[in-house]
């Protein structure tokens, strides 16, 4: 900010304006201030929220006994803005660029103050009689919390709140996990200011976060006083104090960013990879470059980071770009992938890799990277840990089946999720396995397509009844698919599976219909990858085995749904523009300010 002018001198100005008791002399420093600095225009904007906010709760307070009119604010506006003496025209000029931040501060903050003071709105009755108001959609929710303290200003925000473009976020305490439309999650640490800019525009004004961008969120941007993240398809995190100084770490994949000087300007272009991290000095815009460490940041919301809450076994492919073999993470396994079948004429060993970012759906947040199976003939395995006193046997999942310790005692019910993708459609065999021990005949169920002399659906080549066994999953598409699949085991392993390609919902199985059911016998102690044929490439991420379906589906904060569908209803409200009463009495008001200075 200009060095005649304080955030102190800043705040009074504004207020005075905000009361028409501004002189002329003072409104035009303030305008031109406002169109040089965008700290000033932070602070200012934030004001105006504020103010907006304390016209609501005024309004609302004699909404008893304040009658209700039909009136045409734009009308109104015009009509008061016309009767005004020559004497004050001149005086209004330099309130343009000023009325313009006022406007774009009322229509990006209405949808905050909608959702944290509804208690307010929700005192004053009601009509047909209303004034539409224009609101911009959300784009983000916060999809999870843990301890979490916000600001007295926040007492609404919180698990399930809708983000619209404009808001800020002030975080006291706690950890806050924040999803976006396209995939993108940020796990915000306490305490922490943040701005939400847009769908795909974030700034961090200060604080510390976590981020993962899917692939399909790439360029996604990320912001502070001294770095511009602008292509952020990978997973980092990212450091910004109020001095200005900030620190970014690179967790996986290759990250963009410019390093900006005082003036927001870019003064060099950083690209950092996998493990490399850097820190900018504020003052001479220094790059100081390091390794990266993840251990001073928290990147995962759950409550442990092994089996809970039903989650037995997961495998998000938290690995380095290279060959999948050997890598053993995760939890809920028996040992590392290895590699049963591969191209060694084509690709070699390596054609089974683990490759940068995610394979993300709506609603499922991204972790690590995922495996590709490129090449044919390749077919990968790994083996769940069904031994005596593991995760499984101590769920009471485990029978002996041919002296084989397997997935599947009778009453028991598996839940099993991931995330899958190719390249080319019609291009051969592929898919997603269960099998019981080492062998390719004993595949006890395919998700997939070219399975069994069968097209694109489910499949198992013991359970073989006739081609009402083997059914389609609809049409095979080069789109990433969401799969969850579920088996009850019967007596006399008589079992059932149902499988849900892209279900409804990701909260509440009951609002789902199976787009396949499959029945025979199903228990399983292994999940492999395979890829024959053709030229196609097969991804597969997000892998969870698990005892119901929250515990497949969830993630972090356990988010309620898919952010393209209507966000969540809350109380009664929801996310489409709202009919706002002018008994409320904050919007003309507001808008009166913008228009002529009172």
């Amino acid at each position: 900010m200009k060095a005649d002018w304080t955030t102190e001198r800043l705040l009074e100005a504004t207020g005075s304006f905000c009361n028409g008791t501004i002189s002329e002399a003072e409104g035009r420093e303030l305008d031109k201030l406002l169109a040089s600095d965008a700290q000033a225009r932070r602070i200012y904007t934030n004001y105006m929220w504020t103010h907006a906010c304390l016209f609501a709760e005024a309004g609302s307070l004699h909404a008893d006994d304040a009658p209700v009119h039909d009136i045409d604010v734009a009308q109104y506006v015009e009509h008061e803005v016309d009767d005004r003496s020559s004497a004050k025209q001149s005086r209004r000029s330099w309130y343009g660029l000023a009325a313009a931040i006022v406007a774009a501060a009322a229509v990006s903050s209405w949808a905050t103050w909608h959702w944290t003071s509804r208690q307010v709105a929700d005192r004053a009755p009601r009509s047909a009689e209303q004034l539409a108001v224009p609101t911009g959609d959300a784009v983000a929710r916060i999809t999870g919390t843990h301890n979490c303290i916000w600001r007295d200003s926040q007492s609404g925000v919180g698990y399930g709140s809708s983000l619209y473009p404009g808001q800020r976020i002030e975080l006291a305490e706690g950890l806050a996990e924040i999803t976006f439309e396209d995939g993108a999650t940020l796990l915000l640490e306490g305490p922490a200011s943040f701005n939400v800019d847009s769908s795909n525009k974030v700034a961090l004004v200060a604080g510390r976060l976590a981020a993962v961008v899917p692939e399909r969120a790439a360029g996604f941007h990320v912001h502070t006083a001294a770095l511009d993240l602008f292509d952020a398809g990978t997973e980092f995190g990212l450091v910004a104090q109020e001095s200005g100084a900030a620190e970014v770490h690179v967790f996986n994949g290759l990250l963009k960013a410019d390093v900006l000087d005082n003036a927001g300007r870019a003064t060099r272009r950083l690209e950092l990879n996998a493990a490399q991290a850097a820190r900018i000095s504020p003052v001479s815009t220094t790059v100081v470059e390091f390794p990266a460490s993840d251990a001073g940041f928290v990147r995962n919301i759950a409550p442990a980071a092994g089996p809970h809450d039903g989650l037995l076994a997961d495998e998000s492919f938290r690995y380095p770009e290279g060959p999948l073999e050997a890598q053993n993470g995760g939890f809920g396994w028996a040992g590392p992938w290895f590699t049963t079948s591969a191209d060694d004429e084509d690709a070699g060993p390596d054609s089974n890799r683990v490759t940068p970012g995610s394979l993300a759906m709506q609603g499922i947040v991204p972790v690590g990277n995922h495996a590709v199976l490129v090449g044919n003939r390749n077919r990968i395995r790994r083996q769940l840990a069904t031994s005596v006193g593991g995760v499984f046997d101590a769920e009471g999942l485990v029978e002996n089946q041919d002296e084989v310790r397997l997935v599947g005692r009778d009453g028991k019910n598996v839940y099993l999720s991931f995330v899958q993708r190719v390249s080319k459609v019609n291009d051969g065999f592929y898919g997603l396995e269960l099998h019981r021990g080492d062998g390719n005949g004993n595949r006890v169920l395919c998700i997939g397509n070219g399975a069994d002399g069968a097209g694109y659906g489910a499949t198992s080549n013991i359970n073989v009844y006739g081609a009402k066994n083997l059914p389609s999953l609809g049409v095979e598409s080069s789109a990433p698919n969401f799969f969850v699949i579920k088996i009850r085991f019967g007596v006399g392993n008589r079992d059932t599976a149902e499988v849900y390609r892209n279900p409804a919902s990701l909260r509440d199985e009951k609002e789902c219909e199976p787009d396949a059911v499959l029945r025979g016998n199903f228990a399983f102690d292994r999940v492999s990858l395979a890829n024959f044929d053709g030229s196609k490439v097969h991804e597969v991420d997000e892998l969870r085995v698990g005892t119901h379906f929250l515990a497949v589906t969830g993630r972090w904060g356990n988010n309620q749904g898919r952010l393209r569908q209507p966000i969540a209803h809350l109380d009664g409200f929801d996310s489409r523009p709202t009919a706002v009463s002018l008994e409320t009495g904050w919007i003309n008001r507001f808008w009166l300010v913008a228009s002529s200075g009172r």
